[in-house]
């Protein structure tokens, strides 16, 4: 049975924290849900004060080779970073234990993950290897795939559940659709991009609940 575990770590035990601490109104999220065997974390979202001295910044860390700009969405932009051989010790843990990144975030003080892992052996596997590169963790919560679907939510944020369900009603997931991600937009008071990143992010929470049983 899939096992959900939400961990904090301070933001200097991860990298990119002597980043946000330079630039403490700036958030980061991960953009991973499926592992891959060849790259380790390459893309993360970036959003807040002056993103362009943020990049800089990242550019001039040891950990990382190299950072390029892929996109921009509304005030958030996609980076694609190369990081530095031997030099992301958790993200080598999660790939080790086969965990699956269901969210990551940071910020100036502390780095929050959610992670799935096939079962109780393999989080116990993970805490050990981050005690082992003394890796400080803490455990949040622990729970499971059937905890999170008898609550109706599946660990959805209410915004993203809200979202989510108002596009079915109106009929947005029809064929042909019954209503444009414009008019959807306008009815729940956002721009179309934030409402499209916010169901594609609450899509991949639903589908690695869901579907994706092996990491």
């Amino acid at each position: 049975m899939s096992i959900i575990a939400e961990f904090t770590t301070p933001a200097e035990a991860f990298a990119l924290g002597d980043v946000l601490a330079a630039h403490p109104n700036v958030r980061v999220e991960l953009e991973k849900v499926v592992p891959t065997r060849r790259e380790i974390l390459p893309f993360f979202w970036a959003w807040g004060s002056n993103l362009a001295a943020f990049a800089e910044t990242v550019r001039e860390q040891s950990v990382v080779e190299s950072l390029e700009r892929v996109e921009g969405i509304d005030d958030r932009v996609l980076y694609r970073v190369v990081w530095a051989e031997g030099t992301t010790d958790l993200g080598r843990i999660l790939r080790a234990t086969d965990a699956t990144v269901l969210e990551a975030s940071g910020q100036d003080d502390a780095w929050r993950f959610e992670l799935r892992f096939a079962d109780h052996d393999d989080v116990r596997a993970f805490q050990s290897k981050c005690v082992e590169r003394d890796i400080s963790l803490e455990l949040r919560r622990l729970h499971t795939l059937t905890e999170l679907a008898a609550d109706g939510n599946y660990g959805l944020t209410p915004e993203q559940r809200e979202t989510l369900l108002t596009a079915l009603e109106r009929g947005y997931f029809e064929e042909p659709r019954d209503i444009t991600l414009e008019e959807l937009s306008e009815e729940l008071g956002l721009s179309p991009t934030a409402v499209s990143g916010r169901m594609r992010r609450a899509e991949s929470k639903l589908i690695a609940r869901t579907l994706v049983t092996e990491s």
